[in-house]
């Protein structure tokens, strides 16, 4: 060690007989730097200190102003003496100072430190984490982080890119490890975890940046980022938001991420793990966090640390793990490679089924709704009336004992299948008696445009109910977006073919009857359908166990998509027609509103826009060219409208 005093006009070579106002410590590499940039930018005359990792410090008393201009390398090695010694530090920007900077988040700018410093400020005391008795300035990843460590805000699109390409070969080969997680107020957490970063305070990741710096930084707790993804989706989807977007904030986390804030966490794992302190690796099987309150004085008034706070904490932990493997869960995930999807949890089987046995069961709720839906559908149908016709589908009830019926199929649950089905069955019983009774006491005979809509289904319908279905069994199965449902109801519209189909009972109208109960089968059996593969896809059954149901089910939608086929290429040709017709000009005369209707003879009808009047010989050559033109024999309705 080598203690001198720098001689110009402003510094005495003279050996000091009192104590300077600080001691600059300073990296014995660059002593140019040191002369040509430090000293003449400084205040007040330093007693200047070169000094290199790995040698011994002098023993200054407490208190001593020590501002140091050194590398990561040699701060770890000064900083644990500082800290021991009771002085105060002051940190210069220097080259290679990499971890330290963005630990304390101050700019990397020497003029701009050296011009604010002031060493009359009073010093912080601030917290300082400590992992296996190891300082920690920036983070601690335990296990594969796998993205958690992001780089910093300013990481150009390229080098993301190249860092999510990097991540995603490594996909295959992420598995969860299983870990103890003790706190300092000795909470438990037996879980599994593909990685984990910890921070006190810091750059260190982007989650790091949303927490931290949503939080006093000095609050005497750290923060453990815990990431356990249950498929290869979750980690995919989590290694896309991590490299491109950020996170959307600690309250809206994903299930998969866990955040615990704690003045200590003792991690064990099940076998010795790799986890990185600064960027130098380590392995051990125990990993002991420790956030030390006030142990550094630091200059901080020039330093961009934030609204520091007074080193106190209300004591309370944070434990926000809910989404998190354990029990069964854990073990599961333990013993064999990711899935590509998510597995149902022992929970969530067990809160699924209870919700599903209790909606399959034909009660005097059920039986009530199911009359009054159909009523309230039946006058819609017949005021034409779609708002009303849409409270009846809120109203219905079906959707709940077909989803139920999914299930059951799904894992061959017969006492499932024969509730489910016994309540469809007399649902469905009970709106075609009242729908018929009550078109018997309704003195209307005419199909309007809300009943046509449900006499000509399509494979566009049954795809509603695919739809609908995978909607409906995903809002069964997860809490937090049930309140979807009225939705699908409104989708799928179970209960309105239903009563046009009583309708045409009532009317012995044996072609509206066949028509709207065609589309009440299309719904049916495309939500059983839809509904038993999302169940599988969520983990609540093997394929072993779901293959017989599944096979069932695909049969009866082929079964039905055959007429539903038939009509759908009808559909196709007559707006090809329409849109072949539309704005046409024949004989001075614009063809509007087109539309056409398949039977023995293809039904025309449209408005027939023209500056003056014509006869019928005239309507006649319209009609010809409009023969001509589809190459087939029509019927013409046409409604004549002057244009002047």
């Amino acid at each position: 060690m080598a203690e001198k005093n720098h001689g110009n006009n402003r510094f005495a070579r003279e050996k000091l007989t009192t104590m300077p106002p600080f001691i600059l410590l300073y990296d014995s590499s660059i002593e140019e730097t040191v002369e040509d940039k430090i000293l003449p930018l400084l205040k007040e005359p330093p007693s200047l200190v070169a000094w290199s990792a790995g040698e011994k410090l002098a023993n200054w008393p407490e208190g001593t102003r020590v501002v140091t201009y050194l590398p990561d390398e040699a701060l770890y090695e000064c900083i644990p003496y500082v800290i021991e010694k009771k002085w105060v530090l002051g940190l210069l920007p220097h080259p290679e100072m990499k971890e330290v900077a963005k630990g304390f988040k101050f700019s990397t700018s020497l003029d701009k430190a050296l011009k604010e410093l002031d060493l009359a400020a009073e010093p912080l005391a601030v917290d300082q984490l400590y992992c296996n008795e190891k300082l920690v300035f920036n983070a601690v990843s335990i296990g594969d982080p796998f993205g958690l460590r992001s780089s910093s805000k300013t990481e150009s699109l390229k080098s993301r890119w190249f860092r999510f390409k990097r991540l995603l070969a490594s996909l295959n080969k992420v598995r969860l490890r299983s870990f103890t997680l003790t706190t300092d107020k000795d909470k438990v957490l037996e879980t599994a975890a593909l990685g984990m970063v910890a921070v006190d305070r810091g750059d260190a990741s982007a989650f790091a940046r949303r927490v931290v710096d949503e939080v006093q930084a000095d609050d005497c707790q750290l923060n453990l980022l815990i990431l356990s993804p249950r498929s290869l989706m979750q980690a995919f989807s989590f290694l896309i938001a991590s490299v491109f977007f950020g996170f959307l904030g600690v309250n809206r986390l994903p299930k998969y991420l866990g955040v615990i804030k704690s003045t200590g966490v003792k991690i064990e794992a099940s076998q010795p793990v790799t986890y990185i302190v600064d960027g130098q690796k380590y392995k051990s099987d125990t990993i002991e966090l420790k956030v030390k309150a006030g142990a550094l004085n630091l200059l901080g008034n020039y330093l961009h640390t934030g609204d520091l706070a007074n080193n106190k904490t209300s004591g309370k932990e944070s434990f926000r793990v809910k989404g998190l493997p354990t029990g069964e869960a854990r073990r599961e995930l333990v013993a064999y490679p990711l899935p590509w999807i998510h597995h149902a949890g022992t929970d969530e089987f067990k809160d699924l089924f209870l919700v599903l046995k209790e909606n399959a069961k034909t009660s005097e709720a059920y039986l009530t709704l199911m009359v009054l839906a159909t009523l309230l559908a039946l006058i819609g149908l017949f005021a034409n009336s779609a708002p009303v016709i849409i409270g009846a589908m809120i109203l219905a009830p079906l959707m709940s004992p077909i989803i139920s019926f999914s299930m059951g199929a799904l894992r061959q649950d017969e006492q499932l299948i024969l509730d489910s089905g016994r309540s469809l069955f007399l649902g469905v019983g009970l709106a075609l008696a009242c729908a018929t009774v009550m078109t018997w006491l309704i003195p209307l005979w005419s199909i309007n445009e809300q009943i046509a809509a449900r006499l000509s289904p399509t494979l566009l319908d049954l795809g509603v109910a695919i739809i609908s279905g995978i909607a409906g069994a995903y809002a069964h199965s997860r809490a937090e977006v049930a309140k979807s449902l009225a939705g699908v109801a409104i989708a799928v519209a179970l209960v309105p073919p239903l009563a046009v189909a009583g309708i045409g009972i009532g009317w012995f109208d044996w072609a509206v009857f066949w028509g709207a109960f065609l589309l009440f089968l299309t719904n049916l059996a495309g939500i059983v359908l839809a509904a038993a593969l999302t169940f599988m896809v969520l983990g609540f059954s093997p394929f072993k166990l779901a293959r017989r149901g599944l096979i069932i089910a695909l049969v009866l939608v082929v079964l039905v998509s055959i007429p539903l086929a038939s009509s759908f290429v009808r559909m196709v040709n007559e707006h090809g027609l329409t849109s072949r017709l539309e704005g046409q000009v024949f004989a001075s005369v614009t063809l509007k509103e087109v539309s056409v209707k398949p039977g023995d003879v293809l039904l025309v009808s449209a408005r027939l826009l023209a500056s003056e009047p014509i006869d019928l010989a005239e309507l006649d050559l319209i009609k010809q060219a409009i023969e001509d033109d589809l190459q087939q024999e029509i019927r013409l309705e046409a409604t004549l409208v002057l244009v002047r």
